[in-house]
């Protein structure tokens, strides 16, 4: 893989620390399989062939070589601090991200080997293998929509406060009214989280025939979140967060005549709802490999 053809290569473990893996101030990447991906597949025998019953992939490794530069003891530094970050992860079950552009995949660094080249005096090279447990590299397209003109000035007498800058994002999509129209550009439906900023009597919305509805009301500065990713914890998946902080698990109060984790589906489709307060939509759109 050529890397000059990417502009971001970078690493950051579940605590935040940040590493550029196409500079040599940290670790600077030579050579990676990042495109490399297979699927596995589930059959039954027939005399001619046979009956493909569904596709699955497996976790993915992807194996990383750097080269660092420096003094002896410069890149031995280096080496430990990408090291003890990658220990760290391990050790806490956490998983880092491993961005590449606009894609990125969260995993474990699981295994590595580093050498000196030339006797030691121009490089080492350190040789490290990303393990990714939930083989998909996701690309986000995310979606903030303001409440509608006249709903800010119905709410202003109930105290609601538009210009504190809660709402602070500027348009990114097209709308009509109380529709908003979304265009993935994806093959297939995707994973999402929704913010609902309140307040609001009850948040609910539609996509095509799709309804997604939980009857719990939001006062002024809590906000609501439901995720749909099925690796997201039970407590995670529908809850409210109060201004100070707490947090409510809310999933018993969806409506069940609707499916509030029902994908986003791919292509055009028009979100409806009534744009009395904000909501913030990310899609989690899966790939096989980076962009």
């Amino acid at each position: 893989m050529e890397w000059g053809l990417y502009s971001m290569v970078k690493y950051i473990s579940s605590r935040g620390r940040e590493f550029n893996l196409l500079s040599f101030d940290y670790a600077k990447l030579k050579d990676a399989d990042f495109n490399k991906y297979s699927w596995d597949k589930d059959v039954v025998a027939q005399q001619f062939g046979e009956i493909v019953n569904r596709f699955k992939k497996s976790a993915q490794y992807y194996a990383c070589t750097f080269r660092l530069n420096g003094t002896p003891n410069e890149r031995k530094a280096k080496i430990e601090a990408f090291n003890f970050e990658s220990e760290y992860d391990i050790a806490h079950m956490k998983t880092g991200r491993l961005y590449i552009n606009n894609t990125y995949i969260e995993g474990y660094w699981v295994e590595v080997d580093s050498y000196p080249e030339d006797n030691g005096q121009l490089y080492t090279t350190l040789k490290k293998t990303f393990y990714a447990p939930y083989p998909f590299w996701i690309n986000e397209q995310v979606i903030e929509i303001f409440p509608t003109p006249e709903s800010h000035e119905e709410e202003d007498t109930k105290g609601y406060k538009p210009l504190e800058g809660r709402y602070g994002y500027s348009y990114s999509y097209a709308s009509a009214g109380n529709a908003v129209f979304i265009d993935t550009e994806h093959y297939k439906d995707s994973d999402f989280r929704m913010i609902a900023y309140g307040p609001a009597p009850s948040v609910q919305w539609t996509i095509g025939s799709s309804l997604y509805e939980v009857d719990y009301p939001l006062r002024d500065n809590q906000y609501m979140v439901i995720d749909s990713r099925q690796n997201t914890p039970a407590d995670r998946q529908c809850y409210v967060v109060s201004e100070s902080g707490n947090i409510t698990n809310v999933f018993d109060y969806r409506n069940p005549e609707g499916d509030i984790f029902k994908k986003i589906p791919s292509g055009n489709s028009v979100l409806v709802y009534p744009r009395t307060y904000g909501l913030q939509l990310t899609i989690y759109k899966e790939r096989s490999e980076p962009l």
